[in-house]
C-alpha cells in the first residue's frame, strides 16, 4: 500500500514537470511569433517608405519634375566632385536655359537642388529632394559614406576630379543609401540601397 502511494506520488511530479516544460516551450514559441509580426507590422512601413523615398529621389535626379529637368538633359556640365553635381540644359538662346544643382550635405545627410539662370553664378534657395524627406531620414553614399556621385570617360574609363576636364564626363552613376534611424530591422527601422546610371549626351 505503501509502495503504490509512493509511484502514484512519483508519477504525479513527472507529470507536473512535463506540464511544465511543454508550457514553457509553447510560450517561448508563441512569444517569439508574436515579436516577429509586430517587428514585421512596424518595420514593413518603413522599409516601403524608404523604398519609395530611394526611387523619388533618384526619379527626381535624373528625369528631373515638371518644371526642372533631370540629369538626363543635360547639355554642359558646370561642377562635378563626389557630393555634387551641377549642369545646364536646353538650347542656346539664354532664355531656353536653366542650370541646375544637386548638393548632398553632409551635415544633415540630404540632398538639395537648386537652380540658376545665369550659368551657375547664383543660385536660388535649396530645396530638399524628395521635399517630404524627414530629419530622422538619412542618405549617404551606398558604397562609400560621403561619395554620391561617380564619373566615366569614353570607353568606360574612370573620370578623375582635377586632372579631367568636365567636357570629357559621360556617364555619372547615382550611389545612394537612404534609411531612417539605423536602417536595422532590429530596431524597426527602413534601409534601402540603390544605384542609377545616367549617359551624359550633351544634347
Amino acid at each position: 500500500m505503501v509502495n503504490l502511494f509512493r509511484n502514484k506520488k512519483s508519477a504525479t511530479i513527472i507529470e507536473l514537470i512535463i506540464i511544465i516544460s511543454l508550457i514553457a516551450i509553447i510560450s517561448a514559441t508563441v512569444i517569439g511569433v508574436v515579436i516577429y509580426f509586430v517587428q514585421l507590422f512596424i518595420y514593413s512601413p518603413r522599409q516601403l517608405d524608404t523604398q519609395k523615398m530611394a526611387q523619388e529621389l533618384t526619379r527626381t535626379m535624373v528625369e528631373g519634375s515638371q518644371d526642372i529637368r533631370g540629369i538626363r538633359y543635360t547639355r554642359s556640365v558646370i561642377d562635378a566632385s563626389d557630393t555634387q553635381f551641377s549642369y545646364t540644359y536646353g538650347y542656346p538662346a539664354p532664355d531656353d536655359e536653366l542650370s541646375v544643382r544637386f548638393r548632398w550635405d553632409g551635415t544633415d545627410k540630404h540632398i538639395y537642388r537648386s537652380t540658376s539662370t545665369d550659368g551657375g553664378s547664383s543660385w536660388s534657395t535649396e530645396t530638399t529632394i524628395p521635399y517630404h524627406i524627414s530629419s530622422s531620414t538619412i542618405i549617404d553614399g551606398k558604397d562609400t559614406p560621403a561619395v554620391i556621385f561617380t564619373y566615366k570617360k569614353a570607353n568606360d574609363l574612370d573620370w578623375v576630379f582635377g586632372v579631367d576636364g568636365l567636357d570629357t564626363i559621360r556617364r555619372l552613376a547615382i550611389s545612394i543609401n537612404i534609411k531612417t534611424g539605423t536602417g536595422s530591422f532590429n530596431d524597426l527601422q527602413g534601409s534601402s540601397n540603390i544605384t542609377s546610371s545616367v549617359e551624359i549626351k550633351g544634347f
